[in-house]
């Protein structure tokens, strides 16, 4: 779930920057065929490029998820497990998203069907190859793939001309389906900003597109200019399709006097090159770390009761740690059976034997284990034996609250260890995209904090 917000988000940024460019760069220019190639192959460029992982020097999005990782109202794979009771904020973030999408979704589903009503309610009428509906409704003129909508009682002949010529560049250039493209996006991210005016400035393309085709005809500028007011005013528009005045109209009659943009101005589009590469790289995954970080991502410190290695990490290291298990495992064999001896016998000589014998391998587990905080295990044995020794209930006493202190310090530094584990491991968690090595992970972190 966290790897779908982040796509989102991801594809969101994406876009926003593409428009951004074409607003500052590409916007003004009379090169309409190349604005329109910008801003389609844009949108794929934008849902694309955050699903490309490779190799990058760009550490930004894996210091996000790091911090995402470690905040208190993130939700990891891990605790999930562990709070499948409670709401987390992705819980709500995702009901809202979704809520979004359902609203988006009968809207569009709902303009579709107000489509297909005017043609069942007005008829089709075959026109140069067009279907034509004829509306009553006093409504803008407008396209929606070979269909084309008028109301006949607003315009002459002449006019009903030029408007078929204008509507059938729509339909040849298939602008309905760019159309749907925006629509459908809307719909996945219409909590994106940047989704409906990079929408609407596509459609105002689409319009400078045919109304340069009509005027290439040899229809009059001016006269085609008042026809673009005439059926502005005072009309209903039908924001799914591809309106005849859909953009705005000042707009409009200024493109169609303006003169053709300089050739170089092509170039611009260029652009879009060194901007999918940048974008590329920003959402990689960065597999280079700097020695500070490898010592908390390629080797996780064990625990301190050392029972279990939880590096995960080379070939040789794991080597070495399943030999550690290994003498760490016979040493707590050894331990347990000298102990079932211990309450097993009576001599007091052999006791005491089999102390010093429990004594010297909890000090070899330490060693081992690397957790022997200030040498804390050590004294608190030397002070266990001293306990025992003395008959001074005054000094019993002042040995027990030291002794105390030092499980309180042990405990406290086993807590410490095992949380910089956890941390580590989580952090391993969002480095690696194995699923296999994600599950064993999250495993181990469940087993660190039912220890803790």
């Amino acid at each position: 779930m966290n790897d779908f917000f982040f796509y989102l988000v991801e594809s969101s940024v994406c876009l926003a920057i593409f428009y951004l460019v074409y607003w500052v760069l590409l916007k003004r220019e009379t090169f309409f065929n190349l604005n329109r190639f910008f801003l389609v192959s844009s949108v794929g460029f934008s849902l694309v490029i955050p699903l490309i992982r490779i190799s990058s020097p760009i550490a930004s999005r894996q210091l996000f998820e790091r911090i995402y990782a470690l905040s208190p109202t993130s939700v990891t794979p891990a605790a999930a497990a562990t709070q499948a009771s409670s709401v987390s904020i992705f819980d709500v973030l995702l009901g809202i998203y979704l809520l979004g999408v359902g609203l988006m979704l009968f809207r569009f589903c709902y303009k579709l069907l107000k489509v297909f009503t005017l043609i069942k309610k007005n008829g089709v009428q075959r026109f140069d190859g067009l279907k034509v509906v004829f509306m009553e409704t006093h409504c803008s003129p407008f396209s929606f793939f070979n269909f084309v909508f008028i109301d006949k009682a607003r315009i002459s002949d002449d006019d009903f001309q030029r408007i078929i010529a204008h509507e059938m560049i729509h339909i040849k250039q298939y602008h309905s389906i760019d159309l749907i493209i925006l629509e459908l996006l809307a719909i996945f991210q219409w909590f994106n900003p940047f989704v409906w005016p990079y929408r609407d400035s596509l459609k105002e393309t689409h319009e400078y597109l045919a109304d340069y085709a009509v005027i290439a005809q040899g229809c009059n500028t001016a006269r085609y200019q008042l026809l673009i007011f005439e059926q502005h005013v005072g009309a209903k528009l039908f924001e799914f399709a591809n309106n005849f005045n859909q953009s705005q109209i000042k707009r409009r009659i200024t493109m169609i006097t303006k003169g053709k943009s300089k050739r170089w101005a092509r170039l611009k589009v260029l652009l879009m090159l060194p901007m999918i590469c940048f974008l590329v790289l920003a959402f990689a995954d960065s597999k280079a770390v700097g020695k500070s970080d490898q010592s908390g991502l390629d080797s996780v410190k064990p625990v301190a009761d050392g029972a279990e290695n939880y590096s995960l990490l080379t070939d040789d290291s794991k080597k070495s740690d399943e030999k550690k298990k290994a003498k760490l495992k016979e040493i707590e064999t050894m331990i347990k059976e000298l102990k079932m001896k211990y309450e097993k016998t009576d001599d007091e000589e052999t006791k005491k034997k089999i102390k010093e014998k429990v004594s010297y391998l909890q000090m070899e587990r330490e060693k081992l284990v690397g957790s022997n905080p200030t040498g804390a295990w050590t004294k608190m044995e030397e002070l266990r034996k001293l306990y025992e020794k003395t008959d001074d209930p005054k000094k019993k006493k002042e040995i027990a609250v030291k002794i105390a202190e030092l499980e309180k310090k042990i405990q406290m530094e086993e807590t410490k260890k095992i949380d910089e584990t956890i941390k580590a491991l989580k952090e391993k968690y969002e480095q690696t995209d194995d699923p296999k090595m994600k599950k064993e992970i999250e495993k181990k972190i469940q087993e660190l904090k039912k220890k803790k």
